[in-house]
């Protein structure tokens, strides 16, 4: 059994506040249905980060290192519990909506918060972020009792975007960006997007979408390429880049 976990970042919502539910989040539950479909499996589930609380980074990496724990403990909201999800699963497809020539907001901001994904791990309960705790932490990486890691390397990404203006390949190479300096593995064809006219009504582009076979197509790829890359690539130890800072004060 594999695991495919889409993340859709949009904040429309049909039968709530909008006409239509979002066009890049019903193309990722196509993406999805399409990996069950070439795999019996294969695992699915999608999370809408616009129907969760996620804060803004403060920064504290920053400041100095150490004071960014694993998984970020700045606040009492969404981010570990969605963080944990993306550590368990074997791929996860990322879906954004244009919004001025960018990702959505809220996707910008979960990405945001990554950042500690490549912090030490620190008990919560004992996390104070004082300075005298932050150099303690130094001194435990420096003598090698402090292991810090990247729980996302080796995971396979894709990018699922759209929207009705310029800008969704700016979107796209901005995801990508983020999953490969996480270590994510892009397979071949790793990202799909649809463009409407700004003049056009959304269930105009919706359709549009609909009679493209070549899109549809080109949601069925990803899904099955997505899905292959998991299944080669399984159980395969990536290597990691070496702790500078701990070299340095051994030396």
């Amino acid at each position: 059994m594999i695991t495919l976990l889409g993340i859709s970042s949009s904040p429309r919502a049909g039968e709530a506040h909008a006409m239509f539910d979002s066009l890049s989040t019903v193309m990722l539950q196509d993406v999805l249905a399409a990996a069950r479909e070439v795999s019996g499996d294969c695992k699915t589930e999608m999370i809408h980060l616009g129907r969760m609380n996620i804060n803004p980074c403060k920064g504290c990496f920053s400041d100095m290192e150490t004071r960014c724990h694993y998984l970020c403990d700045c606040y009492d909201d969404d981010f570990p519990g969605i963080a944990r999800k993306i550590i368990e699963a074997d791929g996860v497809i990322f879906a954004s909506p244009t919004y001025m020539f960018g990702m959505s907001s809220t996707l910008k901001r979960f990405f945001e918060r990554w950042i500690s994904f490549k912090a030490p791990p620190v008990d919560r309960e004992r996390a104070s972020k004082s300075l005298d705790e932050c150099f303690d932490l130094l001194r435990q990486e420096a003598e090698g009792t402090l292991k810090t890691t990247n729980p996302l390397r080796g995971k396979v990404g894709g990018i699922v975007v759209a929207g009705s203006e310029l800008g969704q390949a700016n979107v796209a190479r901005e995801i990508m960006l983020i999953l490969n300096l996480y270590g994510f593995l892009l397979p071949p064809q790793s990202f799909i997007y649809h463009t409407g006219h700004s003049m056009q009504s959304m269930e105009e582009v919706r359709n549009g979408f609909y009679e493209n076979q070549w899109l549809l197509n080109a949601l069925e790829n990803l899904a099955r390429s997505t899905v292959d890359l998991i299944k080669l690539t399984q159980g395969h130890e990536w290597p990691g880049m070496p702790d500078v800072l701990c070299k340095r004060e051994r030396s």
